[in-house]
C-alpha cells in the first residue's frame, strides 16, 4: 500500500526524476532523509522500477492497436513489435484489441512503414492507428 506521502513524492519524481531530494522534501514538508529512505523503500518494494527521461520531440506520435487471431501467443508478437525502431512501448491489453504499441517517429511515412510491417504477421487480423495530438503528464 502506498501512503499519501509516497504518492506526493512519486508525483514530483514522475514530473522530474532528477529533482533533488532536498527540493522534494521542501515541497512535501519532510526532511531530505525521510524522502531518501521512502524512495529507497519504494525501489526495494518494486514500486519504483527505474528512473528515466522523457525526450521532447516534434515527431509523429501514435498508438497502434493490434488485433490478433484467437489462440495465438500474443506475448511473442508483442516482444517482436517492441524491437521495431520507433516503437517506444508495447502493452498487451484486454478488449477488442490485443496489443497497443506506442510509436514515436520522424514522419507519417515512417509511421505507415511500421504499421504495414505489423500487418505482415499472419496472425494479425487488423490494426487501428490513433495519432497523438497533445500530451498531458498526469500525477500519481
Amino acid at each position: 500500500m502506498i501512503s499519501g506521502l509516497d504518492k506526493r513524492i512519486l508525483s514530483i519524481l514522475k514530473k522530474d526524476s532528477r529533482c533533488p531530494f532536498v527540493k522534494v522534501a521542501d515541497e512535501v514538508g519532510v526532511s531530505e532523509g525521510t524522502v531518501r529512505s521512502r524512495v529507497r523503500k519504494m525501489i526495494d518494494e518494486g514500486i519504483i522500477k527505474e528512473f528515466t527521461i522523457k525526450i521532447g520531440s516534434k515527431n509523429v506520435k501514435a498508438l497502434v492497436e493490434v488485433r490478433i487471431d484467437i489462440n495465438v501467443d500474443t506475448e511473442e508478437i508483442a516482444k517482436e513489435l517492441a524491437t521495431y525502431d520507433g516503437v517506444t512501448e508495447v502493452f498487451e491489453v484486454t478488449g477488442d484489441q490485443d496489443i497497443i504499441a506506442m510509436v514515436d517517429v520522424e514522419s507519417a511515412a515512417r509511421l505507415n512503414e511500421i504499421v504495414e510491417k505489423m500487418r505482415h504477421y499472419d496472425n494479425v487480423i487488423s490494426t487501428r492507428t490513433r495519432l497523438i495530438l497533445k500530451e498531458h503528464l498526469g500525477g500519481f
